[in-house]
């Protein structure tokens, strides 16, 4: 009987009663969060096709996890995506179905956890258990969610269209709190406690940079460059046009400006570039792939002048390339590289273990988590082995969407995301954040139902 009423109510209010436990296990009191809980397991039992798409959209409260007691917590997408699974694999084994599908391709991902999981042996005692969140943060939950997503898109039981308007939906409310937070009006400590050492407005140089809910305005337009490209999609193409595509474009584009992050820009401008090519000159772009090379060369170029030019005064070309040396200085003597989440604990000279230069001491510089380049920060974590496994997913992805021909516009859009975000690594975060590596994956899922062919385990 009660199976009978809450399967209509859900079909009927899914989302609100979902988008309600969500901001009751944020920051309602314990008790409402235990029922903000149940109300989404109830979601996730009936309706993945809700509470699935809610894991990457939630991941940018990464640094305001939901408060379980005064000094534990943990962040609202792990939550999301536990409740999420055990619903998925609930309904699945109602329905004496297979929990994934599986494909030769999924090689790759098995052979990321081998070279992650390989990488804890060698890590500092110090960073031990930053290792461990790493290795279940950003290596297996992600791959977890790839699987499930993948196989619930090629069962017919969530679509893309629902999975990207999701995305964007987060990239325009995370961009909508920035823009409150320059006006004035900061909304974000109402959401919990960040757990960051910088303000929410950052002032520099007469420049207001806003973080939203980040611990710095780079990391918003890291998000944001990956919204972008999806947000530019629903009005490029008619099939996707909504009345509210205009203003979250809108939203969007502020939340870029306001995090004044050039390397965002870089980004931003390369999608929206490389997504006009493909839709005034596919066949062009098939045909002749090096174009694509030479519009990111030309890009960082671009980058690389803006940065000169801003002087040393007030750009960070120097630290990175500080940054940059005493990477290559660790891997000269540890080819295996550091181990997961390790750079800091290598880097910051409290720890006895730096060879940082003494420039940055004392500056927030010391603090660095990643030597801001994808490559670097790639070897460093996962070793050589763990670099070319990501770069192989690179390739994969860019020539299953971008140079297929046939392939359809979530996946064309989902390479060329891929793409742009690669471009700016190369002076910042590429991997190792938690919305960015759930948006890694969630483009290799939109590529991956769009021509992968599927073997049943």
């Amino acid at each position: 009987m009660v199976t009978t009423r809450i399967a209509p109510l859900l079909q009927r209010a899914g989302w609100p009663i979902a988008i309600g436990a969500l901001l009751c296990i944020q920051i309602a009191p314990l008790p409402l969060k235990l029922l903000g809980v149940l109300a989404l397991l109830a979601v996730a039992w009936y309706r993945p096709d809700i509470t699935l798409p809610l894991v990457p959209a939630t991941a940018p409260l990464y640094l305001i996890p939901v408060a379980l007691t005064a000094t534990a917590g943990i962040p609202l997408h792990e939550i999301v995506l536990l409740i999420s699974v055990a619903g998925w694999v609930g309904m699945r084994w109602r329905t004496r179905q297979p929990i994934v599908t599986l494909s030769k391709a999924d090689l790759w991902p098995a052979l990321l956890i081998l070279s992650a999981t390989a990488s804890l042996l060698w890590v500092l005692p110090e960073g031990r258990s930053e290792a461990l969140r790493s290795w279940r943060w950003i290596i297996v939950e992600p791959i977890i969610w790839f699987l499930v997503i993948r196989t619930a898109i090629q069962t017919q039981r969530i679509t893309t269209q629902t999975l990207i308007r999701v995305l964007v939906a987060s990239g325009a409310t995370v961009a909508g709190l920035g823009l409150l937070q320059f006006v004035g009006l900061d909304l974000v400590p109402w959401l919990g406690s960040k757990r960051a050492f910088s303000d929410n407005i950052v002032a520099v140089d007469n420049v207001r940079r806003v973080a939203s809910v980040y611990g710095h305005p780079n990391n918003l337009g890291l998000f944001l460059e990956r919204v972008w490209p999806f947000a530019v999609l629903g009005i490029m193409v008619p099939a996707w046009r909504t009345r509210w595509s205009w203003p979250v474009l809108v939203l969007c584009a502020i939340g870029l400006v306001l995090s004044f992050s050039r390397g965002a820009w870089l980004a931003a401008v390369l999608a929206s570039a490389l997504l006009v090519l493909a839709n005034r000159g596919a066949q062009l772009l098939r045909q002749k792939p090096w174009l694509m090379l030479v519009a990111v060369s030309a890009g960082l170029a671009v980058a690389a002048g803006a940065l000169l030019a801003r002087g040393t005064n007030v750009g960070s070309l120097d630290a990175r390339v500080l940054f940059w040396y005493e990477s290559l200085t660790w891997l000269q003597q540890r080819p295996w590289g550091l181990g997961l989440g390790q750079f800091y604990f290598y880097h910051n000279p409290e720890y006895g273990h730096s060879i940082i230069d003494p420039s940055l001491i004392g500056t927030s510089e010391q603090y660095a988590a990643h030597p801001h380049n994808l490559i670097l920060d790639l070897w460093l974590n996962l070793g050589p082995w763990g670099l070319i496994v990501v770069g192989v997913l690179v390739v994969r992805a860019w020539r299953q969407s971008i140079l297929a021909p046939q392939a359809s516009w979530p996946a064309i859009t989902a390479g060329i995301v891929v793409v742009a975000t690669v471009a700016h690594g190369v002076i910042d975060q590429f991997f190792f954040v938690s919305d960015l590596i759930y948006c890694f994956w969630l483009c290799l899922v939109l590529i991956a139902v769009d021509r992968e062919p599927v073997t049943r385990l």
